[in-house]
């Protein structure tokens, strides 16, 4: 399985930080085939092309520090394609689909050995499909070129680019950040668009395009190229599903509430936390105790020391049981079953109000 590095943090992120990474480790996964976790598209007329891992020999990311010293290159995975159509309105994408990104940063290493037409390598972002995304490619006839792909076809092709020395069969690095509505791209770890010129800010924005605001990310070719790819990561900032807003909206509003958790059916087995006020069990599996709330509606009432624990079940505003509510608050002296459970159900109601319909539970 890809190795999926998540630092989520509990602060808002600073401006130009991310609060979660993902490592595209390839050092488990099965030679000669596609990673887990990504869908081989296809841009044009013409079948997909066939992405798959294979050894071969890569050198370090570190440059040795000495100039005259050879690097050790060493047999790696590394993800391969290998396109049989020459067609220059063909190209061949490989999207990553577990994750839809906003803001972010993603970094890969990249190996151009092959092909007829015009050899290059890119990086695909905010795709929507096959059809439409901004992409970032390294043409072996010596350019970088940022454009977007609408329904298909290709534009801003003469727009956003710089001539740059990008030798094949060499090793390189292609970085691209994006925030909001700009894109920077990054060669070998120096800004190359927009170029970088001599008094120029450094933060200056050569892209600013709002056509796409979120989406995939992945790896892209064109026509016959045969590429390689590897050291592959995204740092990024997380979409915060709609249901955590709500559960973090309720925890302001009712200060004596002391744990509030939101569980959800998904495929097989136990409900599980979709929704939790300290984050920390975000996805992790419910009991049979959630389950019976959301299968039959059932209430759950549990005295703890100085606290009380109630379970309920969350209604669409069609009265349709879709998920389950925990709610553990402080107690006092002498209070009853009733009462405890009257004041969850304010709780309760509250977030059936503010998620209007609870759509953001059923997604």
């Amino acid at each position: 399985m890809l190795k999926l590095c998540l630092a989520i943090l509990l602060t808002l992120p600073v401006v130009g930080a991310f609060a979660a990474e993902i490592d595209f480790d390839l050092s488990k996964e099965t030679p000669g085939k596609c990673p887990p976790g990504f869908q081989s598209l296809a841009t044009g007329q013409g079948s997909p092309a066939d992405w798959k891992v294979v050894d071969e020999k890569v050198p370090p990311i570190m440059a040795p520090l000495s100039p005259n010293a050879q690097a050790n290159f060493a047999m790696r995975p590394v993800l391969a394609v290998r396109s049989q159509n020459p067609s220059t309105d063909h190209c061949a994408l490989l999207l990553y689909t577990n994750e839809m990104f906003t803001d972010f940063s993603f970094t890969t290493r990249f190996k151009i050995v092959g092909g007829i037409v015009e050899p290059m390598a890119g990086i695909v972002y905010r795709a929507q499909d096959q059809n439409n995304y901004y992409v970032v490619r390294a043409s072996a006839e010596g350019n970088l070129l940022w454009y977007r792909v609408v329904g298909g076809k290709q534009y801003d092709m003469l727009g956003i680019g710089v001539k740059i020395p990008i030798p094949q069969d060499a090793w390189e690095e292609l970085r691209v950040d994006c925030s909001g509505s700009g894109t920077r791209c990054f060669l070998n770890g120096h800004l190359a668009i927009p170029p970088a010129k001599a008094g120029a800010p450094t933060n200056n924005l050569a892209i600013n395009d709002t056509t796409f605001s979120n989406g995939k990310i992945g790896f892209w070719t064109r026509a016959d190229s045969e590429c390689y790819f590897v050291d592959a990561h995204v740092n990024y900032t997380p979409k915060v599903p709609f249901v955590q807003v709500v559960v973090e909206s309720i925890l302001r509003r009712f200060p004596a509430i002391e744990s509030l958790k939101i569980y959800a059916n998904r495929s097989g087995g136990l409900p599980v936390i979709i929704g939790d006020g300290d984050k920390g069990e975000l996805g992790q599996p419910g009991t049979k105790v959630e389950a019976d709330v959301i299968a039959r509606g059932s209430i759950y009432y549990l005295k703890i020391h100085k606290s009380v624990e109630v379970t309920l079940p969350l209604r669409d505003r069609n009265g349709e049981i879709v998920a389950a509510l925990k709610v553990r608050m402080k107690s006092f002296p002498g209070e009853t079953q009733a009462t405890a459970v009257s004041k969850a159900t304010v709780v309760k109601q509250t977030a059936e109000a503010r998620v209007d319909a609870l759509q953001g539970i059923t997604e």
